[in-house]
């Protein structure tokens, strides 16, 4: 018997349907790529309905948008191998915290609703200005913070954004951070930094 469920909520995905067989960089199809490498053309739904049985993805994956391959400089398949390899470890932001500076959400960025949606999916903890400085015991070598990109000079001045970037891995803009998610890979990143 078939049992297929539709669901709204990103974090609960096992497949994906993208329906019009093309990728497109939101927020969404980013949170996605962090839970599932099960990212699906809609052939694959169609099919299991006519046979009334799941079938195995692997002929279904959308791994021929070039375009959009082209677009984000990404490789699908690549994007799928390295997220299951992610996940197996927490995810991409997997024992990282995530400060993301005033004036980054809803700026040429999701709103803050979709970017804590998105850092949660990847296994990130979101920080608030309230939980800086991240006390030693805590870690605090592990924290990232994402500016607007550009870079705002009020970013760059934020005391608490400040303290978190000199005692984490330093200052990293929203492109960065899509980039990271789009590929599965983080980028010009090493743990320990900011520590003595």
């Amino acid at each position: 018997m078939l049992n297929i469920q539709i669901i709204n909520d990103p974090l609960k995905a096992t497949h994906v349907i993208i329906g019009d067989n093309k990728i497109k960089r939101t927020a969404k199809f980013m949170t996605v790529l962090n839970v599932t490498s099960n990212i699906l053309k809609p052939e694959w739904l169609e099919d299991c309905y006519k046979r009334k049985s799941l079938l195995s993805c692997s002929h279904y994956l959308l791994l021929n948008d070039s375009k959009a391959e082209e677009l984000y400089s990404f490789s699908m398949k690549q994007t799928l191998i390295e997220g299951r390899e992610r996940r197996l470890h927490g995810g991409l932001l997997a024992g990282w915290k995530i400060l993301v500076c005033d004036d980054v959400a809803g700026n040429k960025a999701p709103k803050e609703e979709y970017l804590r949606l998105m850092i949660a999916a990847a296994g990130g903890d979101w920080l608030d200005g309230t939980d800086i400085p991240v006390p030693i015991n805590k870690d605090p070598s592990h924290v990232i913070v994402i500016t607007s990109d550009p870079v705002l000079q009020t970013q760059i001045e934020d005391e608490k954004a400040s303290i978190a970037a000199e005692n984490g891995a330093g200052f990293f803009t929203i492109t960065w951070l899509f980039d990271c998610m789009m590929h599965q890979q983080l980028f010009g990143l090493r743990r320990g930094i900011g520590r003595t």
